[in-house]
Order: C-alpha cells, then structure tokens, then sequence
C-alpha cells in the first residue's frame, strides 16, 4: 500500500531503505484520534468515579481495582496484538480496537453492578490493548528517519484527549448529566475512529525479519532492553497516578471548589501534552537521554512536595509541573530503545509497552490501597518514588551505554 504516493519501510533490516517522511499524512491525524480516544476511553472512569461509586458502592481499592483490571486486558492483548499483527498487518487490528472500545462504553453505560463494570472496562482493554500495541509502531513505518520527533508529538495526544475529555466531562457531570450518558458519548467518539481506520490506506512496512519469538528472544536477552522496561514502567506508574487520584485528591482535601477535581485532571493532562510536544521540538537538538533525566530530577522534586499542597493553587502549581516532568517519558524511550536495539520495530515496541502497562495498571491500585489504610494523600508519596526509580535506571543504562561504547559492543 502507499500513503501520498510514497512506500513506505520501516527501515529495521539491513538492507531496508529507510526513507524519511518529514510532513504530516492524513494517517497521523488519525492516529492522533485514536490515541485521543484510547485516553477518553481510560479517563471517564476516574473523572465519573465519585458517581460510579456512589452508584456501585465501592472503596477505594476497588475503585483503584477498575482501572488494573482494564489495563491487565490491555496488556495481554498488546502482548498478543504486537505478534499477529507482525504477521498479518497493523490496519485490521486498529480497526478492530476502536469497535471494541465503543462496544465496551457502551455496555459500561449499562451496568447495573461492579461487576458488570469491571466486564465493561476489560472490553475497553481489549480494544485499547489493540491501540496501544499498533499506532506507535504505525508512526514508524510512516516516520522511519525522525522517530523521536513524530512518536512524541503522536502520544501527546494521548493527554490532549485526557484533558479534552476531563473538561467536557467534569463541566457535563457539574450540570447534571448522568454518567451513564457520558460513557455512550464516548463510545460514539470511539465508532467515528474505527471508521477512519478502517477507510485509511496504511504504508507497507518491511517485510518480518524472522519468527516473531525468536526476535522477542532476543529482545529479552538484552540487558538494555529492561533498563528501558524499567523507565517506560515506573513513568507510565506517575501518568496514571496522577491521572487517575487527582479528581479524588481535589474533592477530598478541598471539597468546597467545584468542578476542580475535573480541573485538575485536564491541568496534568495539558501539562502532559505540552511537555511532549516540547520535547518533539528539543529531539533534534538534544539528546533523548538528556531529556529524560532533565524530566526525571524536576518530576523527584515537585513529586516531593505533591502530597504536602494544602491549597488549591500550590496543588494545581505543582501538579503542572509533574505532568510536564511525566510527559516525554513513554515515546522518548520508544525512540532511545528503537535507535540502540537494533531489531524489529513493533516487536520491541510491544515488550516495551506490555512493561509500561504493568506500570500503569498497578500504580493506581497501590495508591488506592495506601488511601484505605492511611490517606489519599499518604498514597501520593508514591510518586516521588516512581521518579526516584527513573532516575537509577537512566543512570545505570548510561554507564552500560558508555561502557558498550568503549568496547565497541
């Protein structure tokens, strides 16, 4: 297939010619829309949580526990998506996760128990497990000589939806629309996307370049390959973190500011974006690792200081600064790892991510537990935690990098 007259490589085997795609495709713009509706698709349950679990009855961990059980769907489906789709094409999965995805808010909007909503959300994880397993590798095929660039301006629309879509939520639930009204919205979004996918002419990625196993073998073999699983996993952890507790932290500690718990969600998520675009634009100009460390040391110390906010505004201050230090981390690992591995594209990109979900996944459930037992506010100590990981990681992967340049490994 082509994309505007070009084919297109992804650029992975020795003899691939690798051609740079410097301009936007109309495929982008749908796999922004996509990765805006993966990110509305996983912000209406923390945004309607309060009413939800009013509705359901449930604690914290269980409300914690909504979110790890889509995401534990999610990560298998990525694990399993990566290697059928290596086999058999990218264009047929996406389509089919963004079907999924409406098909799961959907029948969230009918659920009359928890568990009926936790059946719900694994639908949903299904569908963004497809998501989240293919669109990064499709900016490859399309963008094999500028990675860092496009795959960070690509995933910054991840929390452009989250922030779209806690705002337009937040406003709805504050003029009394049901919940369950907003989660067939959703779903609507998420039918329009699959249809785009599934009209869009995708490029022709390089052929496979062995067994999917084997390769994944011989990821796993790669002592770097977990250093970077360790950065994707423990960023991934502050991203749903914040995004998930930050609706219930505003209402619990200040309850008398409507409407700022939706607020706070969207500030983390715009913060995100930008942070990701910003690092779009520094790619060609510093290097991927610097970014991240940069990030990582100002995210240990607002993280610090998070739980500690007792206003309004120092929270929202400081939580602006963590979702500007969270955000490069996720695709500017994908572009470090793609450019030192020297293997196939979609299958690292699929280990890499099946790390990150974990890290997503779990992040939120282990605050909810700490909330039960302690506070809120004690479980978001969790954070400067998290950053204090990246930070290790990052500089133990520059002494082996160093080390492999000496060597000429």
């Amino acid at each position: 297939m082509k994309v505007e007259g070009r084919r297109m490589s992804s650029g992975r085997g020795p003899n691939a010619a690798v051609r740079r795609h410097s301009s936007l495709t109309r495929l982008d713009l749908v796999s922004w829309a996509a990765f805006a509706v993966f990110a509305t698709s996983g912000v209406v349950t923390p945004v309607c949580l309060p009413e939800i679990s009013r509705a359901m009855s449930t604690n914290l961990a269980e409300g914690g526990g909504m979110e790890t059980a889509r995401t534990f769907l999610v990560l298998v489906v990525v694990a399993l998506a990566g290697f059928v789709a290596h086999r058999w094409g990218k264009k047929r999965f996406l389509t089919l996760g963004q079907y999924l995805i409406a098909a799961g808010l959907l029948a969230m909007s009918l659920a009359q128990s928890c568990v009926g909503v936790i059946a719900s959300l694994m639908i949903v994880g299904v569908g963004g497990g497809l998501t989240e397993a293919l669109v990064n590798p499709l900016v490859l095929d399309i963008h094999p000589g500028d990675s860092g660039k496009y795959l960070n301006l690509t995933n910054a629309f991840y929390p452009v939806g989250v922030m779209a879509s806690a705002l337009v939520v937040g406003e709805l639930l504050a003029t009394g629309c049901e919940w369950r009204s907003v989660f067939r919205a959703a779903a609507a979004c998420a039918l329009v996307a699959g249809v785009a996918f599934n009209v869009s002419r995708f490029p022709q990625a390089a052929p496979p370049e062995g067994a999917s196993w084997k390769l994944a073998a011989g990821v796993l073999a790669s002592g770097r390959f977990w250093l970077y699983g360790a950065v994707i996993l423990l960023g991934a952890g502050v991203e749903s973190t914040l995004t998930f507790w930050s609706r219930s932290h505003v209402e619990t500690y200040m309850p008398d500011a409507p409407r700022a718990g939706a607020a706070a969600v969207a500030l983390f998520a715009g913060t995100m974006a930008a942070g990701r675009m910003l690092a779009a634009k520094l790619s060609g100009r510093v290097s991927l690792r610097t970014i991240m460390i940069a990030s990582a040391l100002l995210g240990l110390a607002v993280g610090a200081l998070l739980p500690l906010a007792t206003g309004l505004a120092s929270f929202y201050a400081l939580l602006a600064a963590s979702g500007l230090a969270a955000a490069c981390f996720w695709p500017t690992i994908l572009a470090h790892a793609a450019a030192s591995l020297k293997t196939d594209a979609t299958i690292l990109f699929v280990m890499l991510a099946c790390l990150g979900i974990i890290g997503f996944g779990s992040a939120p459930l282990l605050v909810g537990a700490i909330g039960d037992r302690a506070s809120l506010g004690a479980g978001l100590f969790v954070v400067p935690c998290l950053f204090a990981g990246v930070i290790a990681a990052l500089a133990v992967e520059w002494r082996v990098s160093r080390r492999a340049a000496r060597t000429g490994a």
